[in-house]
């Protein structure tokens, strides 16, 4: 089976003002082959970009691409959204262009995994992240092939301090460390692993 991890710079794994890279995908890799599934992962994150900017176009040429080439992904993994909100996008409009994300992956005949956007340390917007995440939590009805993540409140903020290794795995307040995109591709995979019949197992 292939994977395809699509999104901003969180699926890049930006860290360091984006003089390193860890992506999620590292350890989501890992732990696929770990467990068992016979799977082949491919990362596409891109820094900085926006959804209603080039995502929505993008997502659906890497698809075409890839039946051009033979390879059908068994599964998309979504996130983005919160550059779009950085811009002042609305959330109507991200979300507009996510509908049409997810409709390209249902046409490809895959499943999504829709993730939800993080917290971030600038509390300022956080009204329309919330607007834009309860959009996102729709998916699952409105399109049978979409599996949610939600993963604002997976991975929150530590806002308090309190918990060391929390603080550890937050990098600039808006990236994570790679210890966090880590515990992102392990969240990512229990999401997954509940959905991954035995003919992804090798």
């Amino acid at each position: 089976m292939h994977i395809l991890a699509f999104g901003d710079s969180l699926t890049e794994g930006y860290y360091n003002h984006g003089t390193q890279f860890h992506p999620y995908a590292i350890k989501l890799q890992q732990l696929l082959l770990q467990n068992g599934y016979s799977v082949k992962l491919e990362q596409r994150g891109e820094s900085g970009e926006l959804v209603t900017r080039s995502m929505v176009n993008r997502l659906p040429a890497l698809l075409r691409e890839s039946e051009a080439r033979g390879v059908k992904y068994g599964w998309v993994i979504i996130l983005g959204g919160i550059n779009d909100l950085g811009w002042h996008k609305e959330p109507a409009e991200v979300w507009a262009g996510l509908r049409q994300m997810y409709e390209a992956v249902g046409r490809h005949g895959a499943q999504a995994l829709a993730l939800t956007c993080m917290e971030t340390a600038y509390q300022l917007g956080d009204e329309k992240r919330v607007e834009l995440n309860n959009l996102i939590r729709t998916a699952p009805a409105e399109f049978p092939h979409v599996k949610l993540l939600d993963l604002e409140k997976a991975l929150p903020f530590p806002r308090d301090k309190s918990d060391p290794a929390a603080v550890a795995e937050w990098d600039d307040g808006l990236h994570l460390s790679p210890a966090g995109y880590d515990h992102m591709g392990a969240l990512i995979y229990g999401a997954l692993s509940a959905h991954l019949g035995p003919e992804a197992r090798g």
